[in-house]
């Protein structure tokens, strides 16, 4: 895929890590018309870009409904992942990739009985505590099939707390418990499959 890198003097792309190389984030759901060009400028309204990419198919060069962007050390997501953003006419919004949950002081949530709610839902139900950084929907590898359970990660201690305190919510009639996740389970995000593990039937997330 063809990058669109600042002209300044940056970390190159590979050398880009969790800690100072910027904030990445994964953009879901692009309409094919999408170019690099318009993700650099959509988003380069909140800091200076590094990078930005549509991911596309290595042999016909066709979008794969899917990209990232990456800002400059020390962007605040919060106000990109609250916000929606237009993008060959459609509303989306992004989450952050695992190398940069990897590299932030985030807590993550366990939630239990929402299998039969979207990503969306459940990051619109855990938001009342805060901003959610992450949402991960784990599936079985051998069916495809969604777990009974997410994970919702929290940018900040105090939307953490808030949750965790709060015991359980409702969305609808499912009432989904919140409870810490394990120690196992505090690492980054969805990794390797985000875009099909965190938004349904999506493409990898590279």
């Amino acid at each position: 895929s063809r990058r669109i890198l600042d002209t300044r003097p940056v970390p190159s792309v590979g050398a880009m890590g969790p800690n100072g190389g910027g904030v990445r984030l994964f953009i879901p759901g692009l309409p094919e018309s999408v170019t690099d060009e318009e993700v650099a400028h959509v988003f380069g309204q909140y800091g200076r870009t590094l990078e930005a990419v549509v991911a596309k198919d290595r042999n016909s060069g066709v979008s794969r409904g899917f990209g990232y962007v990456t800002l400059e050390p020390g962007t605040n997501p919060d106000l990109i992942l609250s916000a929606t953003h237009v993008l060959g006419g459609k509303s989306i919004r992004v989450l952050m990739t695992k190398e940069s949950l990897a590299g932030a002081n985030v807590k993550r949530v366990h939630l239990s009985g929402c299998e039969h709610l979207s990503t969306e839902q459940i990051r619109d139900a855990c938001s009342e505590f805060g901003q959610v950084w992450d949402v991960h929907t784990p599936k079985d590898p051998n069916s495809g099939e969604r777990k009974r359970f997410a994970f919702a990660t929290y940018g900040s201690d105090d939307a953490y707390h808030r949750a965790v305190s709060t015991g359980s919510i409702f969305v609808g009639s499912a009432r989904i418990t919140i409870k810490p996740a394990s120690q196992n389970d505090q690492g980054g995000g969805g990794g390797k499959g985000k875009g099909g593990d965190m938004w349904g039937g999506g493409k990898g997330k590279g």
